[in-house]
């Protein structure tokens, strides 16, 4: 046998192999592996890739984000209370008048009203009906791990009325705190321009050890969410 016909059947087998099976999912599962591998160490931070998908939900998107009852645009510097400082410590009151420390860090955030707990920190909004669907789940979410996990909420559409706001806590069974957007214009501006947050809503921040862990841009299910939370105990 020639040297060209050697080659030739050479090149022929190693094709062959190429398309078994075996050899495919060898190629696959590498590639996945790579996935992986930076998903888990190198992005601690995930994203829903298609946030308020429920068919069955929908928001007024006539006109402008600022128009959309689940979408309140991005926050401009000149609507900040004051300039932002590197390392800012943010003091938020609650609807309910419960005092908030919120101190900023390079990839999250400090509470010390919440030390060693799993904090979920949220910008919803009163007429957003994705953030309306989503409360049932908070509650139940917050049950579940009762005295690990604490949950403040930032209402980031116009400010409610002490009436109204009284009334939406007693409507949706509401027991963790509430602070008004206008209050946190600062912190919400710092989300915005340290994860990237375009004033969609609901825009949920799972936060553990001062790290921001996971984000969820759009309405996130209890499944999804608990076993966010679940892998950080």
């Amino acid at each position: 046998m020639n040297r060209k016909k050697v080659v030739s059947i050479v090149i022929l087998s190693g094709l062959a192999l190429l398309n078994t099976g075996c050899i495919q999912k060898y190629f696959y599962d590498n590639k996945n592996i790579e996935k992986k591998v930076e998903y888990k160490d190198i992005k601690p931070v995930t994203t829903n890739s298609n946030p308020n998908s429920n068919p069955n939900i929908a928001c007024d998107e006539a006109g402008t984000p600022k128009d959309s009852d689940c979408d309140i645009g991005a926050i401009s510097a000149n609507e900040l209370n004051h300039t932002p400082k590197q390392g800012e410590q943010h003091i938020l009151k609650s609807i309910r008048g419960k005092t908030i420390h919120v101190g900023e860090k390079e990839k999250g955030f400090t509470f010390n009203e919440y030390r060693g707990k799993v904090v979920i920190l949220q910008m919803f909004g009163k007429d957003c009906p994705h953030c309306i669907n989503e409360l049932p789940v908070l509650r139940k979410i917050r049950k579940k791990y009762r005295g690990k996990l604490e949950v403040i909420a930032i209402q980031s559409q116009e400010r409610m009325s002490k009436p109204v706001a009284s009334n939406y806590i007693n409507q949706h069974k509401i027991r963790y705190p509430i602070v008004e957007g206008e209050d946190a214009t600062n912190l919400q501006y710092s989300i915005q321009e340290t994860f990237g947050w375009t004033g969609i809503l609901p825009y949920t921040l799972v936060i553990h050890d001062d790290t921001v862990k996971y984000i969820h841009s759009g309405e996130v299910s209890y499944k999804d969410l608990d076993r966010d939370i679940g892998e950080l105990f």
